[in-house]
């Protein structure tokens, strides 16, 4: 659907609500990424109430997200969108190294730094880098090619291994677990290397919460094999995908066959017809965590 152009009443609304310092820092804050009021509160070191009072007008004037996330509320400046655009024109005209500026990004290094430290306290683990990780990021760019990616979905995204890897190939991306800590720990990790186009949602990969034909991309990684009903998952993750789109599926070899008694590549396959998905290829890997099977599926019509 085409966006048509803003009125005047409604551009004069929205300069209104960033004609303000402190809501101008916001701004440059959320853009890294998604905090709470209380993470915010501590970064500009203002109180909860005025804090919220300025996010609310930067949110009516259309120039933040808001989502709910269990007991926390999380603010970003929106990933895509006319408004992603006129925030970006915006910033950019903004000094970086504006002293107040560099105050609050020191600031949120510290804040974001306290917050994955408690997720992963809450995860039993400090979450070490997968010792398979660089091999299967050099597979995974051989299997994708280097085309851009798109609008990427990563369902079950954990600590977000995989946006990790192929967030920079993707025009946006969303990470979604029904884990608080594991978000909280993927946000820190993935927004922390720049890819602050990635964003995290709390929800059930059984029932996504997004619109069919939403995603070029969708990725499942070591997921499947931990799930009660696999092809449940599947099929939830092919209605979000595009007319053209690709499924990219992870799977630890002896993790299939522990959860089926089967050959594990005949177990992937049977998943993916169940789905209504056509896999277009295979592939077996050895890496160091690991025997790994990639598939790699799209709609069979």
């Amino acid at each position: 659907m085409v966006e048509t152009a803003p009125r005047i009443d409604q551009v004069v609304q929205a300069l209104k609500g960033l004609a303000d310092p402190t809501r101008l820092r916001l701004l440059s804050l959320l853009g890294h990424g998604e905090l709470t009021v209380g993470e915010i509160g501590r970064i500009l070191g203002q109180s909860q109430p005025r804090i919220s009072r300025h996010l609310r007008l930067l949110a009516e004037a259309g120039f933040l997200d808001r989502f709910r996330e269990q007991q926390c509320v999380y603010y970003r400046t929106p990933a895509a969108g006319p408004r992603a655009g006129w925030v970006r024109a915006l910033l950019a005209a903004v000094d970086p190294e504006d002293p107040a500026l560099r105050r609050d990004r020191v600031r949120m290094a510290v804040v974001v730094g306290d917050r994955g430290r408690t997720a992963a306290g809450q995860l039993g683990a400090n979450a070490p880098p997968d010792p398979g990780d660089a091999g299967l990021a050099a597979v995974l760019r051989e299997e994708l090619g280097p085309v851009a990616l798109g609008e990427l979905l990563d369902i079950g995204t954990g600590a977000g291994r995989m946006l990790e890897m192929l967030g920079a190939q993707t025009s946006h991306a969303v990470g979604i677990d029904i884990s608080s800590p594991a978000l909280r720990l993927a946000r820190t990790r993935v927004h922390s290397i720049g890819l602050s186009h990635c964003e995290f949602h709390r929800g059930d990969m059984y029932a996504l919460p997004f619109e069919s034909g939403a995603f070029d991309t969708v990725t499942i990684d070591r997921v499947l094999a931990g799930a009660e009903r696999p092809v449940a998952v599947l099929t939830e993750a092919a209605r979000t995908l595009r007319g053209a789109g690709r499924l990219l599926v992870v799977e630890r070899f002896d993790d299939i066959e522990a959860c089926t008694g089967a050959n594990p590549l005949q177990s992937l396959r049977q998943w993916l017809d169940g789905s209504g998905l056509r896999l277009n290829r295979l592939r077996p890997c050895d890496l160091a965590s690991g025997h790994h099977l990639l598939a790699l599926a799209q709609h069979a019509n």
